[in-house]
């Protein structure tokens, strides 16, 4: 089961990974409404990309500094795209006002809704979507989470790939997804750290003794299965 109203709402939408959800969504044949919190520039220029997918696009300003009152976006959304079936949200730029007011429409719909945060494994949000999933699936809606990394200043590799977010976005919003919620997507491949085979000089290092082999229960030393 697709949520019954196609309109998905994307906050942080003028951030880069905003506008990869968005565009995703966008392909997969939602309207969407896009929430900025600064840059409305980047956001409009979402939205003409969105536009040429052949579906509808609005923006609205969300600035989480102006809550409760900036929540009332969402309610703009709903009246100019017809109502809210998907909420994505961003790192940083949903706050709980936001989701409840999505969830009004999505239960008001009666066909059901999907709920994605996308957050740090800091972030609260985190560790609100289990609760939310067990609440809300009476009325067919799911919350789920995916998890990027913390910004780390002084980490060498890159961050998550926005695309990679953007498709696990899409999965949980798309029939195929329709049993899971409450679950958590790590996507957090780029950053995996590499040990190096050596932190000497090449050539230098020397295999420590016997560190293949393994005693067997003859009381002799064999090769393991792994180094025979």
């Amino acid at each position: 089961m697709h949520p019954s109203t196609r309109t998905a709402v994307v906050t942080g939408s003028d951030s880069p990974m905003g506008r990869a959800v968005a565009l995703a969504l966008a392909d997969d044949g939602f309207h969407i409404g896009l929430a900025y919190a600064a840059d409305r520039d980047s956001a409009e220029s979402t939205a003409a990309a969105v536009r040429s997918r052949s579906v509808n696009a609005a923006v609205q300003r969300m600035d989480l500094a102006d809550l409760p009152d900036s929540a009332a976006a969402v309610d703009e959304f709903a009246r100019e795209l017809g109502g809210i079936g998907v909420l994505v949200s961003c790192p940083g730029s949903t706050a709980v006002e936001c989701i409840q007011r999505a969830v009004r429409y999505m239960i008001a719909s009666g066909g059901g809704g999907r709920i994605v945060n996308i957050t740090p494994s800091s972030s609260g949000l985190g560790g609100l979507t289990g609760l939310l999933a067990a609440e809300l699936a009476r009325y067919s809606i799911t919350v789920n989470s995916v998890v990027v990394p913390v910004a780390e200043p002084d980490f060498a590799s890159p961050g998550p790939d926005d695309r990679e977010v953007a498709a696990v976005a899409s999965y949980l919003t798309a029939p195929a997804a329709m049993f899971v919620t409450g679950a958590a997507y790590v996507v957090d491949g780029t950053r995996i750290a590499m040990i190096p085979h050596s932190l000497t000089e090449a050539g230098t290092r020397r295999p420590a003794r016997r560190a293949n082999r393994i005693r067997s229960y003859t009381g002799r030393w064999a090769p393991t299965r792994w180094t025979r």
